[in-house]
């Protein structure tokens, strides 16, 4: 399995390299030819001819079949909906794009580090102008927000999904150990990342199971902070006690043998698969990672109520770049691609977990999966989802979060000493921030 940083803006901060040494792209060329006149066929001519939008997305973003809908739901727009890799190559095409100085795509999908965008929003159409307050209470208030200025004057983004954590655990392991093991028990009863630790010791010790790694433990209690590494003036907060205390926390499952050594994914996947690993705390879209690395333990997981409280781990945006030509025809398409009932589609589809709560209770999200034991995962979601806290992200977030997940990572690989290793990576953060 592969389990996503919580932190990682590789995008954001190619992005805000470019957009911040380009000016707009907005056209302002003028003519000066005289007018000419035009005949009543040539004016109906030109009333019959397409509006074209280009959007750029990568795979998974959005559901392929939801935009199939907006081209029926729109003839007169010619939507030329380009599926380009994701990560890296992703932001490499846009950022060669837009320093090249072309217009870009007319719509752009933007992931969780949408928020870093924001002091550079001049560079996107405010779809406040375009009506966006009207549909905002059909969405998740903290996601809505994290594509919203400060002062919610200006917005960037449309929600498409969210990524809510859970506890993902192997019933039959923790039936075996007597601990509780039904996802409303989860919930009552294992409300701390202490409890947590003291339910896997007792499943450790009938099973010989483990969570995943010392990292993969600090990741999910940092997602869980609704402070980050930075302050919103910039301040480094990175080296205080809710980092200093997740990284504890984890050093601490590690020192008393909860957690699996930190391996590659290859290795993770076959000891999950192997039930060497009984339960993690992993999005919403960890569903497809564990069917795909342990096919052998069919049946045998379900999922709860995460402890220590709810992060999020992705999600998508649609905002406007600036230069589009046809703001109006774009907001409109990129609210019908957002719509409730849509986003349901994409659920059903590949599994993105929508952003609008209206939808949570209808018939059409009940989702029973066989692997989880025929459990109907989207009332845990749903849950989650309403409950998730996040952070001020910053630019700077991945070379801190890297940084830290650097040498945690050699408490285990190398037995280095906890607080040499927190030493250690406070000051390489700074030397860098000092640069």
């Amino acid at each position: 399995m592969k389990f996503k940083a919580l932190y990682s803006v590789p995008l954001a901060l190619s992005l805000i390299l470019v957009v911040s040494a380009c000016g707009d792209q907005t056209n302002t060329s003028t003519s000066t030819q005289k007018p000419t006149t035009t005949s009543p066929n040539q004016n109906e001519s030109a009333s019959n001819q397409k509006v074209s939008l280009t959007m750029w997305y990568w795979n998974g973003a959005i559901s392929d079949s939801t935009i199939e809908a907006a081209k029926k739901k729109f003839p007169n727009i010619d939507l030329q909906a380009q599926k380009l890799p994701s990560g890296s190559d992703y932001a490499t095409k846009l950022k060669t794009t837009i320093s090249g100085g072309g217009s870009g795509p007319d719509i752009v999908a933007m992931d969780s580090w949408i928020s870093s965008m924001l002091p550079y929003k001049e560079k996107f159409v405010n779809l406040y102008d375009q009506g966006a307050k009207d549909i905002q209470p059909q969405y998740l208030d903290w996601k809505w927000k994290m594509a919203a200025s400060a002062d919610n004057k200006y917005l960037i983004g449309l929600p498409i999904d969210v990524a809510p954590v859970v506890m993902y655990y192997r019933k039959d392991l923790f039936e075996k150990a007597g601990v509780p093991s039904t996802p409303e028990a989860i919930k009552s009863q294992v409300k701390t990342w202490g409890d947590y630790f003291n339910l896997q010791q007792k499943v450790k010790d009938a099973t010989g199971s483990q969570l995943l790694s010392i990292v993969d433990v600090f990741r999910n209690i940092i997602g869980q902070n609704s402070q980050g590494y930075f302050t919103e003036d910039g301040k480094y907060i990175g080296d205080q006690a809710h980092i200093k205390g997740a990284w504890d926390m984890a050093v601490k499952a590690y020192q008393s043998g909860l957690t699996y050594p930190n391996v590659s994914d290859a290795e993770k996947n076959a000891a999950t698969n192997n039930s060497k690993v009984s339960s993690f705390i992993g999005a919403s879209w960890a569903v497809g990672d564990l069917i795909g690395a342990a096919p052998d333990t069919k049946g045998k997981w379900q999922i709860a109520y995460p402890p220590g409280g709810v992060g999020n781990q992705g999600g998508s945006f649609f905002g406007l770049l600036k230069s589009t030509k046809n703001p109006k025809e774009a907001y409109e398409v990129i609210k019908f691609l957002t719509s409730p009932d849509n986003l349901v589609a994409g659920y059903k589809e590949f599994g993105n977990y929508p952003s609008t709560p209206e939808v949570y209770t209808k018939p059409e999200m009940v989702n029973k999966n066989e692997f989880f034991g025929n459990q109907d995962l989207s009332p845990i979601f749903a849950d989650a989802a309403k409950d998730v806290k996040i952070a001020l992200v910053d630019s700077r977030d991945d070379m801190v979060g890297t940084s830290l997940t650097d040498e945690i990572g050699l408490i285990d690989t190398q037995k280095k000493d906890p607080e040499k290793a927190w030493k250690d990576a406070q000051e390489k953060i700074k030397r860098q921030l000092s640069r």
